[in-house]
């Protein structure tokens, strides 16, 4: 099985179907992840509207490109993977984290880069949650394990998970890998 045929599979699995979840965005209008954010991706890459790219990166990481960008050496709709492990449950959410910003650049969404990530964070730490990933394997601060939190917040403590959301946002904020463009938007453009 190639890797898109994986990504497709990953996207359809029962664990990324269990996703779903709706906040409000910093400008007040809603961002909702569901199983229909994943299909829309999975449907896409099936039909070959979205590229695979594979080692890109020599470390366990991926990107998604909405837009061709000539600096970074990016083409648009594409899905650029690094060295990741393709067997575990950590390549699998990050396939969802990406997901969440491609199903957002084919709908031509439009929404500030902080609540993207944020979405996408959320949607990765769900989907580590619903494979069964020990919350205690993920690094204190990541993330990932903040938008696990968010999640746990709102199944486990009947909470409304805003701590985590705040959290999240402002870890977004001051990490200098989004230092670039998390204070602007995100304009899908599919």
């Amino acid at each position: 099985m190639g890797v898109k045929e994986q990504m497709v599979g990953i996207l359809r699995n029962s664990e990324t179907r269990r996703i779903g979840f709706t906040f409000a965005s910093t400008t007040g209008s809603d961002i909702s992840v569901d199983q229909t954010t994943f299909e829309r991706v999975a449907a896409a890459l099936q039909r070959d509207e979205i590229a695979v790219s594979e080692g890109r990166f020599s470390d366990d990481t991926a990107m998604y490109s909405a837009r061709t960008d000539l600096r970074r050496h990016s083409a648009a709709n594409t899905f650029y993977l690094g060295s990741n492990p393709r067997w575990s449950r950590s390549f699998d959410a990050l396939i969802v984290h990406e997901s969440v910003h491609a199903s957002f650049d084919l709908t031509r969404s439009s929404l500030q880069w902080v609540d993207n990530e944020a979405a996408a964070y959320i949607a990765q730490g769900f989907y580590l949650r619903n494979s069964g990933y020990p919350r205690t394997r993920l690094e204190l601060g990541a993330l990932a394990a903040i938008g696990y939190d968010y999640i746990d917040d709102i199944r486990d403590n009947e909470g409304d998970g805003a701590f985590f959301l705040n959290a999240l946002r402002e870890q977004l904020r001051v990490r200098p890998m989004y230092h670039d463009y998390i204070a602007g938007r995100f304009d899908g453009n599919g």
